[in-house]
């Protein structure tokens, strides 16, 4: 999935690659190492940004509940004909939502925390494939 860090993570790549050839280290594939590290490189970029949006998002409910609840509850005590029953009734609704919005601010959390971390958790698969078929083709010789 490109994002916008593709560029940056091509010329950092591009960097590498060319540091890399200067050394001309024998049995050593620059572009290949590069490519690998690169591929890593990009997935901890769309995991940064998997946790970020899913930060950002709760951040953003949790305004939006203070915002509800201290309306609400502005609303009670600015209306001095409120009797204490229909008080405490707003106090209830104001719990209950608050509540309900701590359940959803957690779901939020839990589900961008698992969305970054299958990004890390596919790319370690990806290497973990990569290097038990660079171990088979050496054991093959």
């Amino acid at each position: 999935m490109p994002t916008s860090q593709t560029p940056h993570i091509q010329t950092l790549t591009n960097q590498i690659n060319e540091m890399l050839a200067k050394f001309n280290m024998p049995g050593v594939d620059p572009a290949a190492l590069v490519r690998e590290q690169a591929g890593n490189i990009e997935a901890v970029a769309q995991a940064t940004q998997v946790a970020n949006k899913g930060a950002y998002g709760v951040a953003e409910k949790q305004l939006e509940l203070f915002h509800a609840a201290s309306s609400q509850l502005l609303m009670m005590f600015e209306d001095a004909a409120l009797a204490p029953k229909d008080r405490g009734e707003l106090a209830k609704q104001a719990y209950e939502m608050a509540l309900n919005g701590s359940r959803e601010i957690t779901s939020m959390a839990v589900k961008a925390s698992e969305d970054a971390f299958a990004i890390a958790r596919q790319r370690m698969t990806e290497n973990f494939e990569q290097f038990r078929k660079a171990a088979t083709l050496r054991k093959d010789r």
